[in-house]
């Protein structure tokens, strides 16, 4: 499956895109991922903003993290 990842910012509740290299009218899921300075984080942080996010591909994340801390 292709993918494609880009730097954009939210404006008035909504998200533009431009220049995608895929066909109109192709289906697609977009994952939003607010950008932060993880330098500037602690690991622990890190840890607990990423566990806040929902769906499966969290889960999967959180799961790892947990077999590492045992």
């Amino acid at each position: 499956m292709a993918q494609f990842v880009v730097e954009t910012s939210i404006k008035h509740g909504q998200l533009a895109l431009d220049k995608i290299p895929f066909k109109d009218n192709t289906k697609v899921k977009v994952v939003l991922i607010p950008k932060v300075e993880l330098s500037q984080m602690s690991f622990e942080k890190a840890q607990e903003l990423t566990r806040k996010i929902k769906g499966s591909l969290s889960d999967d994340i959180s799961e790892e993290r947990s077999d590492f801390s045992d």
